[in-house]
């Protein structure tokens, strides 16, 4: 399947499975804008090895809705628009139920589905 012209965000696509579909994408023809929170030097080199006219890295807490506007408007002004939402960040705090803080639950709902969920709404 070619991807040839499509514009694919993938969110926390600075290293491992993110990272794995960013370039996949990319080998099909797709721009990609890749979202990181931490790990500069990982998605710049991304971006380097995809090119800089077809990739584009964003630094952005995806769990705080005004990160989420800006990754959008940082894209659509590279690209023009965004074609696919891919919300890959993640985290899996290694808790159990007796130990799980509400500020572990939130941290976790906030990335994996207040993030997404807004992610969708904004672009």
């Amino acid at each position: 399947m070619s991807l040839t012209g499509k514009v694919i965000l993938i969110t926390g696509s600075s290293r491992g499975i993110g990272k794995a579909t960013a370039l996949r994408a990319a080998s099909e023809g797709a721009s990609l804008v890749i979202n990181y929170l931490s790990g500069a030097e990982a998605a710049n080199a991304l971006v380097e090895k995809i090119g800089s006219d077809r990739a584009l890295a964003v630094r952005a807490d995806v769990s705080k809705l005004s990160d989420l506007d800006r990754l959008v408007d940082e894209a659509v002004a590279k690209f023009g628009r965004i074609d696919v939402l891919i919300p890959n960040a993640g985290i899996l705090p290694m808790k159990d139920l007796e130990n799980t803080s509400e500020a572990d639950f939130d941290k976790t709902y906030n990335l994996m589905v207040k993030g997404p969920y807004f992610l969708a709404q904004v672009s």
